[in-house]
């Protein structure tokens, strides 16, 4: 008599337990992941073959739009003692309201002159305002920017400077940030490109 073969059945898994592992491991990742905070300027970067990784903390950045415009942020402790200091330099003082909205700026482009309105701005005229901090070479009358990063660097000597212009930004804005730079010996500094 033939005999009757029973059919195989290979093992089953249940994989609930496996998404259910993935989903929490996606809400882990997001909810403790660090955002970085939004650009006022979107800068595009040149691209080089450098693959140096730039500091993650006690950085200063100046920045050059594709406009030309200067602008400066700073790591969260050190935007109020900087504020302050060059507010003292510049003989403007501040109130708490607006040193308060200073330090929850994430990058400025504002004169000094012009500070205390922009700081009383609300957040969305703010955000769209943005002249540039003024880095002037005839005659050296107006290099704010060097007087930011030198005050800043006064409060915090940790900091670290990185300088990141967008590519269609001319030399001319560079080697002026530069040359202003040199003239106060300050020659540590990086520039922020994109990987090739």
């Amino acid at each position: 008599m033939a005999r009757v073969k029973p059919k195989r059945r290979g093992p089953s898994m249940d994989l609930t337990a496996m998404s259910d592992m993935a989903w929490l491991l996606l809400s882990f990742f997001i909810l403790t992941s660090n955002f970085r905070e939004p650009e006022t300027v979107a800068v595009v970067t040149p691209t080089s073959v450098s693959n140096e990784k730039m500091a993650e903390e006690n950085m200063m950045i100046a920045k050059i739009d594709g406009k030309g415009n200067f602008l400066m942020s700073f790591e969260e402790d050190d935007r109020i003692p900087a504020l302050e200091r060059m507010g003292e330099k510049y003989g403007v003082k501040f109130t708490d309201a607006e040193k308060k909205a200073f330090k929850s700026l994430p990058e400025f482009g504002v004169p000094m002159a012009e500070m205390r309105q922009f700081l009383n701005l609300p957040a969305d005229k703010q955000a769209t305002y943005n002249p540039g901090v003024p880095l002037d070479t005839i005659g050296g009358a107006k290099v704010e920017l060097v007087d930011w990063i030198f005050e800043a660097k006064e409060t915090n000597p940790d900091l670290f400077l990185a300088i990141k212009g967008d590519e269609a930004s001319e030399y001319k804005q560079f080697k002026t940030l530069i040359k202003q730079l040199q003239e106060k010996n300050m020659n540590k500094f990086q520039l922020i490109t994109s990987q090739e």
